[in-house]
């Protein structure tokens, strides 16, 4: 493994970025810039012989997030991506207000962040967090211990389980 000191990564890119693949990456930017204001890469978009997206950018603030079209007879692919805004219920408002589903509705976990999961038309969960305090760690055993906090954990792990033990195929 190569040190963080030799790793070249080029501007504006992290040094892991996320590829989400779509039956419709038009729909999927147009989703992106409605719930999080991601912004679309000026002359990121490239078409392929067929006419389908190659490849897109989209900033979602400091994160660049790479898009593609799948192909016919490839499998559904849903990525499962975090997104931090400043406000958690605004932000799934927009979601489900550009088609998205409520998952798991924002609910706020001990360790300082509330957090909601939508799922987008194209079928990608969207794991939304807000940051509300820093807890020191040594408060996270307390805070872990309390019996309200242990049922919003139990309801955001539930509600997860839920969802991927629904089966999708094509659909949200």
């Amino acid at each position: 493994m190569s040190s963080p000191s030799r790793v070249r990564v080029p501007p504006r890119y992290a040094r892991v970025n996320a590829w989400v693949i779509s039956r419709d990456t038009d729909a999927e930017v147009r989703f992106l810039e409605s719930a999080f204001g991601a912004v679309e890469t000026p002359g990121s978009r490239m078409l392929d012989a067929d006419g389908d997206i190659g490849h897109v950018e989209v900033e979602v603030g400091d994160s660049v997030i790479m898009l593609f079209d799948a192909k016919p007879g490839w499998p559904s692919i849903p990525a499962h991506l975090r997104v931090y805004v400043d406000d958690v219920v605004a932000a799934v408002d927009r979601a489900t207000a550009a088609g998205a589903r409520v998952v798991t509705r924002p609910t706020l976990l001990a360790f300082g962040e509330r957090v909601a999961r939508v799922r987008d038309c194209q079928g990608h969960l969207w794991w939304v967090h807000e940051r509300v305090e820093d807890v020191a760690p040594d408060e996270l055993a307390a805070r872990f211990a309390d019996p309200a906090a242990q049922e919003a954990m139990a309801y955001v792990r539930r509600t997860l389980r839920e969802e991927l033990g629904t089966a999708h195929t094509d659909r949200p």
